[in-house]
């Protein structure tokens, strides 16, 4: 099980927050009021330093992509040497940690137009790119070994702006279903889907319905859990899955 305690996401300024993680809405509109700089440290060691444009997801004080970067630099999740989207990249700490383990490429992923900057990050390589689009929407079939996704953490019905800081955290769940799909044309036969996805209480059937859509291109025989944690609302799961070798 991956050990999510293992990295930490630092504030580069020296500032005091308003808000707290218990304010969700208002902890992430303070967040994205500006571009800040963090750091990311492994095991209290620094790894990189990156820039969150305003208005863009900031993962402070979260707990996916904590997650998702002690997976991929302690190699729970191999890397090397794979072609990796990173779906949904906001200030790119997932696809950064996959270029400091090898990728072969990194396609950084993102509706939200602020993310473009993460280009200039020291980390990138002549081979990655930073994309502003809907989903996979300009992406081929079958050419990608791996692709990471952190869905938003809440559910709502009504539209989001895309220019707004809600995209990184609220989600409709269409969303999750038009992802799985898309995701499941441009893996490669065997490809890795690495997810986070919260299941609420109040909502298991939709759960439900998510594992029915994976398994239209998925392997559910190969579904890992690689983390998770209980929260009072329901549970935050990371996933693996393999598409089908059809």
């Amino acid at each position: 099980m991956i050990k999510q305690e293992d990295v930490k996401i630092v504030l580069k300024q020296d500032e005091t927050l308003k808000y707290d993680r218990q304010n969700y809405l208002e902890f992430h509109q303070e967040l994205s009021s500006k571009d800040r700089e963090i750091a990311i440290l492994l095991r209290d060691e620094p790894i990189f330093d990156v820039l969150v444009p305003q208005g863009v997801f900031n993962p402070y004080g979260g707990i996916a992509a904590q997650a998702f970067m002690s997976g991929i630099l302690n190699e729970d999740v191999l890397v090397k040497g794979k072609k990796v989207l990173d779906l949904g990249c906001g200030c790119g700490v997932i696809g950064l940690c996959c270029i400091v383990k090898d990728s072969s490429q990194v396609v950084f992923s993102d509706l939200h137009p602020n993310v473009l900057p993460l280009q200039n990050n020291a980390l990138m390589r002549e081979q990655d790119r930073v994309k502003v689009q809907d989903l996979c929407a300009g992406e081929a079939e079958n050419s990608y070994d791996l692709v990471f996704m952190p869905f938003p953490s809440r559910s709502i019905d009504r539209p989001i702006d895309p220019s707004s800081y809600e995209m990184g955290i609220l989600r409709n769940d269409d969303l999750v279903f038009r992802a799985i799909a898309q995701v499941g044309k441009v893996l490669v036969p065997s490809g890795e889907f690495v997810f986070f996805y919260r299941v609420f209480n109040d909502r298991f059937p939709l759960y439900l319905e998510v594992m029915s859509t994976l398994a239209e291109d998925f392997d559910l025989s190969s579904l890992k859990l690689l983390w998770y944690v209980r929260e009072k609302t329901g549970h935050s799961l990371l996933l693996s899955v393999k598409k089908q070798e059809k």
